[in-house]
């Protein structure tokens, strides 16, 4: 089928083009002047709609198998598409994790049953226990290997342990030691790789927590116990160890003005470092958080305001390459408890794209920017440009079609994922994902996810600039 999409503006980092995309057998074949004679089976009209590489999301926890009661694969795929993203890359802690290349392969196959958009997938490190099974991770095109640094995991289950002091020691794989995540680096670098992680300094964490005297009761209360230093030194050690090795290592979801100053000056020294950051922390702040339950939590925690902009100078000069959502649902009884209690993490990933939209037409961001930090700078990191991330001849015909003058509501109710509260509930957006266009084919209209099970697994290949500026 040849799909025509005419009358658009064509945005990539380099700039804006008027022109009609011209698309067949999946890729895209053409890139026309507006008007140019094309035969076409189909016409899709982007008159005064902004045309961008289809949006990448490379932080989403499915939490499928294992807690599906919370999100299971096809929901996230669907809120994806409906999100204006037509590629996800899926964290790995799910039950079982990916940690070996069986499994990667396994999941690969149960996802692709249900995927309504395309995806890739990352391994997870559990430290010494696995680290024999980290190039053949790669070698099975994983995106990259997790690293949740400071975290215990469960033995049997290999969940996240959040308060390893309340479980048995032989219940748990402990946190990794320094000298374990040098190893991680070494393989990761031997294997031309990435190592990503969550950077929070346990024994930081631990004697905030402390100084503290209890769990939480308010978001102030957690920055206090998850302070910037936590962040800060996590990404100073890894700065070191990628100096090191050669490794690429990558922060995600970073959210202190100390880290990224760390992140900035080691990208000028050289080293193979980059970094995310969500769309929660350039929206709010920890005071914007407050008194709001447990409905913003997040780990790390949103903080101050200095921080926020400090993130958004990132997003502008290139430090941060790359937004992702950490959409990392939880039940409404979940996020109703105590806030001490009550887990981090939220419905997130069919709002980050017009959560960026939104800032992009309030002047926060250019849409060339944007083009950069959702799609071709995203796609570079992780080792799919140009097939994802460009329209170019070649590409996979994947877009995204934005309309900057869209105004409309967010309803937790007309989300698409197994959980639908959100707390967005009744932010009103301006700008909007309106149709998204997967290999040819459209799976988006009018914020609503169209046809079925199209998406396809799609591996890292080949080694990319680890220094994802544009």
């Amino acid at each position: 089928m040849r799909l025509l999409v005419q009358g658009g503006t064509v945005v990539s980092p380099d700039g804006r083009r008027e022109a009609d995309v011209l698309c067949e057998d999946e890729r895209v074949v053409a890139v026309l002047e507006p008007g140019q004679p094309a035969e076409a089976d189909e016409r899709l009209d982007a008159g005064g709609l902004l045309v961008f590489p289809g949006f990448i999301d490379p932080h989403l926890h499915a939490r499928d198998p294992g807690d599906v009661h919370k999100e299971d694969f096809a929901h996230a795929t669907r809120a994806a598409a409906a999100g204006g993203v037509t590629t996800v890359l899926v964290m790995p802690n799910a039950v079982p994790p990916v940690t070996d290349a069986a499994t990667f392969r396994r999941r690969a196959e149960e996802h692709g049953a249900v995927a309504c958009v395309d995806f890739g997938l990352w391994g997870l490190s559990l430290g010494a226990a696995n680290l024999e099974d980290v190039a053949g991770l790669f070698r099975e095109g994983a995106v990259g290997v997790k690293l949740f640094w400071g975290y215990a995991l469960d033995r049997q289950t290999k969940r996240l342990v959040y308060n390893a002091g309340d479980a048995a020691p032989e219940d748990v794989i402990p946190p990794a030691e320094t000298g374990e995540v040098l190893r991680l680096f070494r393989e990761v670098a031997r294997a031309d790789g990435l190592v990503a992680a969550h950077c929070e300094d346990r024994g930081i964490l631990d004697v905030a927590q402390a100084w503290l005297g209890h769990a939480p009761r308010t978001y102030a209360e957690m920055l206090a116990a998850r302070p910037d230093v936590a962040e800060a030194s996590s990404v100073a050690v890894g700065i070191e160890l990628a100096r090191a090795t050669g490794a690429r290592f990558h922060v995600v979801h970073i959210s202190s003005a100390r880290a990224t100053e760390l992140v900035r000056r080691a990208q000028g020294d050289g080293v193979r470092v980059s970094a995310e950051t969500c769309p929660h922390y350039l929206l709010w702040t920890a005071a914007d958080c407050e008194g709001r339950d447990a409905a913003t939590k997040a780990f790390p925690p949103c903080r101050e305001e200095a921080d926020r902009e400090a993130l958004w100078r990132a997003v502008g000069d290139g430090t941060v390459s790359s937004i992702g959502s950490d959409h990392a649902p939880h039940t409404l009884e979940d996020k109703l408890q105590p806030f001490s209690s009550a887990p981090a993490g939220m419905v997130a990933v069919e709002t980050m794209a017009p959560l960026m939209i939104d800032r992009m037409v309030a002047g926060r961001l250019t849409a060339e920017r944007l083009s950069w930090v959702l799609s071709e700078g995203t796609a570079r990191l992780y080792g799919l440009y140009p097939r994802k991330g460009a329209v170019l001849p070649g590409a996979d015909a994947d877009l995204t079609l934005v309309d900057p003058a869209a105004r409309w509501t967010v309803r937790g109710e007309r989300l698409h994922s197994v959980q639908r509260h959100t707390p967005l509930e009744g932010a009103q957006l301006r700008g909007a994902p309106v149709a998204a266009v997967l290999r040819g084919a459209v799976v988006m209209a009018d914020r609503e996810p169209v046809g079925g099970a199209r998406g396809r697994f799609v591996r890292r290949e080949g080694t990319v600039v680890a220094d994802a500026r544009a």
